[in-house]
């Protein structure tokens, strides 16, 4: 009986440790077989990665840095009524003092495809400045004899000295892309009797074509810069007075017939 129960002892112990075998076996196979899967899931994850900015990197290289898209290539001069002009300085730290001027006008050479072959001419009648300044001008400062501070503000020798120096102008040396949209456009900033290169930060805005314009294209952009004051000679009010000022348009070009 004793040698009975021994066998049949043995046999159960054989038996556990063949399915213990197996199932350890089973185990590994199924880790295996999941992490096959996880490797093919990996693999195809980073394959759709992969060409999915290899698709963006073709994009940019190939639509975007090319032609804008939809504008002609030609003479464009700026839309007066769609085109907007100003000037700020800080005052005494406390606000930013702006002006805008209403009397200006450019000419554009546009390539789209071609930055370096962009060019621009800017002429700006500095006695057109407006400041929105409120209230009787005169009565309070009688002694100026000034009608109103923009008058003021242009023919003063102090400030803009329009009797003497009529015109301020901008006139690009160099036209770079900088991205898809935008560009730097280097060139000649002439105030006041002096002439100081200046660089603006421009951003193209899209080309329309409108009905009322027949076959011509019109595109808008905004440029951005800041300069020295005292580089061109304007040092009055040193002190209440910042002397960085921020030159900023907004405005369309239309091509010329």
């Amino acid at each position: 009986m004793k040698k009975l129960l021994t066998t049949v002892s043995a046999a159960i112990l054989m038996t556990a440790c063949g399915a213990a075998e197996n199932t350890v076996k089973d185990a590994g196979d199924a880790v295996k077989d999941a992490g096959s899967k996880t490797a093919a899931v990996a693999k195809d994850a980073g394959a759709a990665t992969k060409d999915a900015a290899s698709k963006v990197a073709d994009y940019v290289a190939d639509k975007l840095p090319g032609k804008l898209e939809g504008a002609d290539a030609g003479t464009y001069s700026v839309d007066k009524g769609h085109a907007f002009l100003t000037a700020s300085v800080s005052h005494g730290g406390l606000s930013d003092y702006r002006m805008d001027f209403t009397d200006f006008d450019a000419t554009m050479t546009f390539d789209p495809n071609d930055a370096s072959k962009t060019s621009i001419e800017f002429s700006v009648n500095p006695a057109s400045v407006t400041t929105h300044y409120p209230g009787d001008y005169k009565a309070g400062h009688a002694k100026t004899g000034f009608e109103t501070w923009d008058e003021h503000l242009s023919r003063d020798a102090r400030f803009f000295n329009t009797d003497k120096f009529p015109k301020a102008s901008f006139k690009s040396t160099n036209v770079r892309r900088t991205g898809p949209y935008t560009a730097k456009v280097k060139g000649d900033l002439s105030f006041l009797g002096v002439s100081k290169p200046v660089t603006f930060d421009v951003t193209y805005n899209g080309v329309g074509n409108k009905p009322w314009f027949g076959e011509r294209d019109l595109i808008g952009f905004n440029a951005d810069t800041t300069i020295s004051r005292a580089a061109f000679g304007l040092t009055a009010l040193k002190g209440g007075i910042g002397d960085e000022v921020s030159i900023s348009f907004s405005g369309e070009f239309l091509q010329n017939e």
